[in-house]
């Protein structure tokens, strides 16, 4: 019986993860156009769904345009990271010049959710600087500011209820070869409806390192394909078994990196850095007992091997392997034993004693 409800525990688990992955922006990668851009600053005219909130004037850049294509335009080269087009601004510009793209969302977010908020970005070529931060701010309604210079947070309406995060990096944005991601997690005030990116910093405030000289002192950013995505919910000490993760007889190591319950985990812990993963791993029967409890183990080792890489402190993880002796299926049932070669995950306080003892009762 406890078998039975251990893994409609589990299914249910996997299910409230899967309804936690919808891209939340209104036309994510500016694939969705008005007409082609045939005139630079326009945007706001070309493309659906998108606004610039300032005198700012953003482009659009278009595989179906000559004025402004996306290989060999006026500041730089790169193919769209997805689909036929990006935005381009400036980050950086003399006299504290500024350009902004804000977004609408599908639906307002809810007081007190972590979202994760990612966009994808590249230097263009012909520009000196790139900057280390960029920012973004969560608003009610979308606002406009009468202003072609940094928007000053002090000046937006009141009314937009504003959430504001800085995004840094160790280093500095400076790639003009390949994408690269930028992401963060914000927990929400409620009915946020529309993403503004940016910088919100002055000149003189802003961080900026030289890449290459050239005439045009500014840092210039292609953006592409944003998101804003609820954070999967874990509730602690709830078992939840790994999916797409199922072990071939006698296998220890299996390809996790494209996983996106892991991935959703791995942003969770960040989120949550107070918390700890415990990991439990499991065989089929097949086999000595001694052979599956080191299997088991080994296994479990798998996946904090590979979350410690993504970043979580090994601190945060704990790792035990249970051999045969915690099926969910009957092992006599050929075609279903496999189900039992996998690792659970359990979310717990750091000093949970539930964690250590979960299978103690079964």
């Amino acid at each position: 019986m406890k078998t039975f409800y251990t893994t409609i525990q589990l299914f249910v688990g996997l299910i409230c993860f899967l309804g936690q992955s919808q891209n939340l922006v209104k036309n994510p990668s500016f694939e969705a156009k008005n007409k082609c851009p045939d005139d630079y600053g326009t945007l706001n005219i070309d493309v659906k769904d998108w606004k610039i909130p300032s005198l700012g004037t953003t482009d659009y850049f278009s595989t179906c345009s000559t004025k402004l294509p996306v290989e060999d335009n006026f500041i730089g080269s790169q193919r769209p990271f997805e689909g036929d087009g990006y935005a381009g601004m400036y980050m950086y510009a003399p006299q504290d010049y500024r350009e902004y793209i804000t977004a609408a969302l599908e639906t307002t977010l809810e007081k007190g959710k972590s979202y994760k908020i990612s966009f994808m970005i590249n230097l263009a070529d012909k520009v000196e600087f790139a900057v280390n931060t960029f920012d973004i701010l969560l608003s009610k309604t979308a606002f406009e500011v009468n202003t072609s210079k940094y928007i000053d947070l002090g000046y937006v309406p009141t009314s937009s209820d504003m959430n504001y995060k800085e995004i840094m990096t160790r280093g500095y944005y400076d790639n003009t070869e390949e994408w690269t991601e930028v992401s963060t997690t914000i927990i929400a005030k409620g009915n946020e409806r529309f993403l503004t990116i940016g910088n919100f910093k002055s000149n003189e405030a802003t961080n900026i390192q030289v890449v290459k000289k050239t005439s045009r002192k500014s840092a210039y950013y292609f953006i592409d394909m944003v998101s804003v995505e609820a954070m999967p919910f874990f509730n602690l000490n709830e078992l939840y078994v790994i999916d797409d993760i199922l072990f071939d007889n006698d296998e220890t190591s299996i390809e996790v990196s494209n996983n996106e319950q892991l991935q959703g985990l791995i942003d969770y812990l960040k989120a949550k850095p107070n918390l700890k993963v415990n990991l439990y791993g499991h065989t089929d029967a097949m086999g000595s007992a001694n052979y599956n409890d080191d299997l088991s183990e080994k296994r479990a080792e798998t996946i904090a091997n590979f979350l410690i890489k993504q970043g979580v402190p090994k601190s945060k993880i704990a790792w035990k392997g249970f051999g045969l002796k915690k099926p969910i299926v009957d092992n006599n049932q050929e075609q279903l034993r496999f189900k039992n070669r996998r690792v659970e995950f359990l979310i717990s306080q750091p000093d949970s004693n539930y964690a250590n003892t979960v299978y103690e009762d079964q």
